[in-house]
């Protein structure tokens, strides 16, 4: 029988559950133990997914020599303290996005990770659901041509996530820009294959999250502690030259509000989550959509989780490389330093 990945959860809330259930169909890994700093929690999750062992200190999960890897699901704060300790305990590491906050702190991730030489891998899971996988291995070998400019964009209309700790900054760093746009700029980046931004104009505010008058389509939250934008919206230049627009809002008075993306190229343009190819052919327009992806494809989530066991136990490089990671918070970064200062801000890699 061929060896489990022995993996303990920390945090057992909110983000956990696509985790936990996802780990059920993957047959090269096992939950262990589980850890969050509320008992009643850990416990209920323990009993819901039949995990063995429950802590309310993820130190005492560390020091576990059966435990191979952890995976953090813990809010946006804490994520940085946990990799490290984590990695200086010699435990691999799946980390929920964003991979932390500022990009010193994930420096200082990506330098435990090199000196345990463990892996480090964060949770981008839209990279791993069926549309992107398909899209993005039908832009193998040049399909775009020389990629110039791409649009992001994750709107909701009036979707402020009132639970957990996502509309408090001192714990999520921010509000739909490092929570929701997070997801679409790693994965606009993953299609455009550059990571090299150079600089970044942004700009934020919070016109509709404080206002108790209009109604939120996921139930009441305290108005009073929302402390991050509801808004934001970026410009990055990369490197060689290429550029990127960047909008996130958990409230804009749009119709249709909506996760998207679209790659610019001098051959052909590609769309997601629409999985089309808009180019030419012998001096006629076409729109190229691909016909099919499996039904029964495995959620982001799941699919995320079995990368990352594969990648430890067959000894291969993260399938999201911590450097990537760096790039995406630090364009984050510099947007919400941008919107400070009102000036373009070069990013710090």
């Amino acid at each position: 029988m061929a060896r489990k990945l022995r993996i303990a959860i920390l945090g057992t809330g909110g983000i956990a559950g696509a985790h936990l259930r996802g780990y059920r169909n993957i047959s090269e890994a096992e939950i262990v133990a589980a850890c969050d700093v509320r008992a009643d929690a850990v416990k209920k999750a323990a009993e819901e997914y039949q995990i063995p062992r429950t802590e309310t200190d993820y130190r005492r999960v560390l020091a576990m020599k059966d435990v191979d890897a952890v995976d953090i699901c813990t809010p946006n704060a804490y994520h940085m303290p946990m990799t490290v300790a984590a990695l200086r305990a010699g435990k691999h590491v799946l980390c929920e996005k964003p991979l932390a906050i500022t990009t010193a702190e994930v420096k200082k991730m990506i330098a435990a990770r090199d000196k345990s030489r463990k892996m480090l891998m964060c949770a981008q899971h839209q990279r791993f659901v069926a549309p992107s996988l398909a899209l993005k291995a039908l832009l193998g070998g040049g399909t775009l041509g020389e990629v110039y400019f791409a649009r992001a964009w994750a709107n909701r209309r009036r979707q402020v996530p009132g639970w957990g700790n996502f509309i408090q900054k001192k714990v999520a760093g921010g509000g739909p820009c490092i929570d929701i746009g997070v997801h679409i700029l790693d994965l606009t980046m993953h299609l455009m294959e550059n990571f090299k931004p150079v600089s970044v104009t942004g700009v934020t505010c919070d016109k509709l999250g404080r206002n108790p008058k209009l109604m939120n389509q996921w139930g009441e939250y305290d108005r009073k502690k929302f402390d991050v934008e509801d808004f934001a919206a970026g410009f990055v230049r990369f490197a060689n030259g290429a550029a990127l627009s960047l909008e996130c809002s958990f409230m804009l008075n749009e119709k249709d509000p909506t996760m998207r993306c679209s790659v610019f190229g001098t051959k052909a343009g590609a769309m997601w989550p629409e999985m089309e190819i808009i180019g030419e052919s012998n001096r006629v327009l076409t729109d190229t959509k691909i016909a099919y992806t499996p039904k029964n494809a495995p959620p982001g989530h799941e699919q995320e989780c079995r990368v990352f066991a594969q990648a430890v136990l067959g000894g291969d490089k993260s399938p999201v490389p911590a450097e990537q990671s760096l790039a995406v918070v630090s364009i984050l970064e510099s947007l919400y330093k941008s919107a400070a200062t009102g000036k373009e801000v070069k990013v710090a890699m």
